[in-house]
């Protein structure tokens, strides 16, 4: 169970910034989050005492921070730079092994990447979903977009429906073809036992080398 927040305020130390989250906690906690250092602390530390561990850790966080700079953004399976710039107009730019993500904030850098991702996936996925359906035999009733990044596809086999993630686009084209053939084959097996990878490997032979592939970037 989560403990409850008790104060919320900003500290620097070593010329770092940080969040102090007091809660009823027995040790100091250092995470570092998007927007920066987090030090989950007791309540009876010091100021003081709460600085002094930042500093004993600034290598660290420095470095990670260094580290989160260069994140990588991947689009069909090749990795960019990820840089961020604050702009009013989001957008997201792939070119010279970087990807720019503009925006005012993370969501907005966030939405400009799925929608990105939708322009390069969308024209990928009709002409995988006729291929694989003429040749199981098996056909859905609805394709939809997500920007769910749990899956990468998900098949409502009761409703003949299948979800696919827009995060699709950042895998190698072999990737995206085993996940439509991955969720097709769900109308005909629905879970994921023996039967169900005999059955897509009548169609995908090397679904297994796919597979691995797929939990790379």
């Amino acid at each position: 169970m989560a403990r409850k927040t008790l104060r919320v305020y900003k500290l620097t130390a070593s010329g770092i910034e940080f969040t102090v989250l007091r809660k009823r906690v027995r040790i100091m906690v250092l995470r570092l989050k998007p927007a920066g250092p987090v030090v989950t602390a007791p309540e009876r530390v010091s100021d003081e005492k709460i600085c002094a561990f930042v500093s004993e850790h600034e290598e660290w966080i420095r470095r990670r921070v260094e580290e989160k700079k260069r994140v990588k953004v991947y689009l069909l399976g090749k990795g960019y730079e990820r840089k961020d710039e604050y702009s009013l107009h989001a957008y997201a730019e792939f070119g010279d092994g970087v990807c720019r993500l503009g925006g005012v904030d993370e969501k907005a850098r966030e939405k400009a990447l799925m929608q990105k991702y939708e322009e390069v996936l969308a024209p990928l996925l009709p002409p995988l979903f006729e291929k694989w359906q003429k040749a199981t035999g098996l056909y859905v009733r609805a394709i939809e977009l997500t920007s769910a990044r749990s899956y990468l596809g998900k098949c409502d086999v009761a409703k003949k429906r299948i979800k696919i993630s827009r995060i699709l686009a950042s895998k190698i084209p072999e990737v995206i073809d085993y996940v439509v053939l991955h969720e097709i084959c769900h109308l005909k097996v629905a879970n994921h036992q023996k039967k169900f990878y005999d059955f897509l490997g009548r169609f995908m032979p090397d679904y297994k080398t796919r597979m691995r592939q797929r939990k790379n970037a």
